[in-house]
């Protein structure tokens, strides 16, 4: 019986044994994990840091490139006038029709003057005939930024009828012209910042006849109001 009772003895001293060391092994790997949470609290404290310095450091950068954005646009001009040559069209090479205007450089158009002499202009940009629509846009582009950076920007087409105008400002659907591309990036740069900026987009659409303003967007049926053109107490367009 003694034989016996000390055999279950050793028996319960060995699962005691080994459940100690089960605890042990257990504490440990507490131990290690706090460490570890300590060392991860660590580092999310640290990461939240460097994050908040990067964002002011971010601010400061975006308020940096706005200003020497709008700097360098300021340093071009607040009217830029650029010239676009546009090429004989089908009937004018089938009666032989010559151009007048000759492309010299990017800044320079030049034309038969008194005794044949050539008389140039001097313009911002000059596109010659083979010019595509993105080539023209490239150089207004950046203004589409600086309207969302708060500036008041117009581009606008003037010339004879048959110019071009229309082409350069609507082209077609395959060849988009400014206001579509434009609009493209406007977007574009609305999609890029919504998650850092609330933006608001208003549009209307209007057409300057007989002196008259016309709302396109105006419903078929509804009357017509007279449409005023608004200016603020510093004369600039509401």
């Amino acid at each position: 019986m003694a034989e016996s009772t000390l055999l279950a003895k050793d028996t319960e001293l060995a699962v005691l044994k080994n459940n100690l060391k089960e605890l042990e092994d257990l504490r440990e790997m507490k131990e290690d994990i706090d460490r570890k949470n300590e060392q991860t609290a660590s580092i999310l404290r640290m990461q939240a840091a460097q994050l908040a310095d990067m964002e002011s450091l971010y601010k400061e950068e975006q308020v940096l490139r706005k200003r020497y954005f709008n700097t360098i646009e300021d340093m071009k001009g607040k009217i830029r006038v650029y010239c676009r040559l546009r090429p004989l069209g089908e009937k004018e090479i089938a009666v032989k029709e010559r151009k007048v205007l000759t492309y010299v450089d990017e800044f320079t158009v030049e034309h038969p003057w008194k005794d044949d002499k050539a008389k140039q202009h001097i313009y911002d940009r000059v596109f010659n005939g083979n010019a595509t629509q993105e080539d023209v846009f490239e150089d207004t582009r950046y203004l589409v930024q600086s309207a969302v950076d708060g500036y008041n920007v117009c581009v606008f087409a003037y010339g004879q009828t048959g110019s071009g105008k229309t082409f350069t400002i609507y082209g077609s659907e395959n060849n988009p012209g400014l206001t579509p591309r434009a609009t493209t990036e406007l977007f574009r740069i609305l999609r890029r910042d919504g998650n850092k900026f609330s933006f608001s987009l208003k549009a209307y659409m209007l057409e300057l006849y007989q002196d008259t303003l016309v709302d396109l967007l105006l419903p078929k049926n509804a009357k017509r109001l007279k449409l005023d053109i608004k200016k603020d107490s510093k004369g600039m367009v509401m």
